[in-house]
């Protein structure tokens, strides 16, 4: 996504020093540095880093714990009060696999929790994880690592019973999810968060650790935005060998919106997570429809295991837009199809939050052709959606 280049103004102190200390030093007060441009700051935060300038030149760094990279390309302290969890040790073999888990913390809640951000850190070669809340008296067990099926435990199904509170980014070491202040998402009283265990060893030494997940709650004074969780996936991928690839499709919105909030589409955009494997190139999301038909909401390129997800201040209003399209390039150096799935196989799918009075899930289901654009062969196939009111979630 391209953003105006504006410069920001660090204020800083200078401390002043007499003559005779300029004199006996060789030195007159400390430069004041210079402060990265905002095109700078937005190419840095596309990975969640900070921007200084060094030597006269823009570099990324990362936040300490603790910290989210602010607009500016600053790192700045997380709102709320801390709840902190972690999980139990994984000690995996080079190349190893390891699916079909889950672990779980039952956070003893009295009461509801609104939380404006949620910090990952784990070095415990996760893949990828996705995380969900629900009622502490549902897929009953102790806490720790147990087996996902013993429980009858899928993400859709705790989504509907609770909600989903984080996504991480594929093989992201640390990862903010941050929403501008006063938006939250409300965790009910007496909950327990669920996150599936995906690991994968890329490595060629023997691995061992664990992942802590760090809820940041605001008082429910200052709760000024309810969001809503929304979900995008291509599941049907067949990308082709040896070649390059878009796979790319509409879901419109406006009429199952109408169905079941009896009104015309209105949401608004907080934060977005693309996710992809190391074939994909490319994931964007595009506005359809209404004020602002074509325009671009995510655009990200390449894959590189850093945390990509992204918050939007202000966030971005999308009233009036008919649906969302959404998609995936992908270059394919092997000679065999790369299909859906986990391993050396793709994906394209995204989790979002919205300003919404339902949350949803939008799922393109098959491939057809659709011609060639240079090189880049082009798919695309049908978007069908399932809505859920979210309003009385809220209450």
């Amino acid at each position: 996504m391209k953003n105006p280049a504006l410069v920001f103004l660090l204020g800083i102190a200078l401390f002043a020093c007499s003559d005779d200390e300029a004199q006996s030093t060789g030195s007159g007060p400390d430069p004041k540095p210079e402060a990265c441009a905002q095109a700078d700051a937005d190419a840095c935060r596309v990975n969640q880093k900070a921007c200084q300038v060094e030597s006269g030149a823009p570099s990324c760094f990362a936040c300490d714990r603790g910290q989210y990279v602010e607009r500016n390309g600053a790192c700045t302290p997380l709102d709320g009060e801390a709840w902190h969890h972690a999980f139990s040790d994984f000690t995996t073999q080079p190349g190893e696999e390891v699916l079909g888990l889950c672990q779980s913390w039952t956070l003893g809640n009295d009461t509801e929790l609104w939380i404006n951000a949620v910090e990952l850190v784990q070095d415990e070669a996760s893949h990828h994880s996705n995380w969900t809340f629900v009622p502490e008296d549902r897929f009953v067990g102790p806490d720790g690592v147990w087996d996902c099926d013993e429980r009858n435990y899928d993400q859709l199904s705790a989504a509907v019973l609770g909600g989903v509170i984080y996504a991480q980014s594929t093989q992201a070491a640390r990862e903010v999810q941050k929403f501008p202040a006063g938006a939250a998402v409300r965790i009910p009283p007496r909950s327990r968060i669920i996150g599936d265990v995906h690991l994968l060893n890329t490595g060629t030494q023997p691995n061992t650790g664990h992942a802590e997940l760090t809820l940041y709650a605001l008082p429910v004074a200052s709760v000024t935005t309810k969001l809503a969780p929304f979900h995008l996936t291509y599941d049907t991928l067949a990308i082709p060998p040896l070649a390059r690839s878009r796979f790319s499709g509409t879901c419109t919105l406006s009429e199952d919106w109408m169905t079941t909030t009896g009104g015309p589409l209105s949401m608004k955009l907080f934060y977005g997570l693309p996710h992809t494997h190391a074939l994909g190139d490319r994931f964007f999301l595009q506005a359809v429809g209404g004020p602002r038909d074509g325009e671009m909401l995510i655009d990200v390129e390449g894959f590189n295991g850093e945390a990509r997800g992204i918050y939007y201040e202000p966030p971005v209003d999308l009233t009036g837009i008919s649906g969302l399209r959404f998609g995936c390039e992908f270059e394919n150096p092997r000679d065999e199809v790369v299909e859906w799935g986990f391993g050396d196989q793709e994906m394209c799918e995204m989790l979002g939050f919205i300003e919404s009075p339902v949350a949803f899930e939008s799922r393109i289901e098959e491939v057809v052709a659709d011609g060639a654009e240079g090189e880049m062969q082009l798919f695309t196939g049908a978007c069908s959606n399932l809505l859920i009111p979210w309003d009385q979630k809220q209450q």
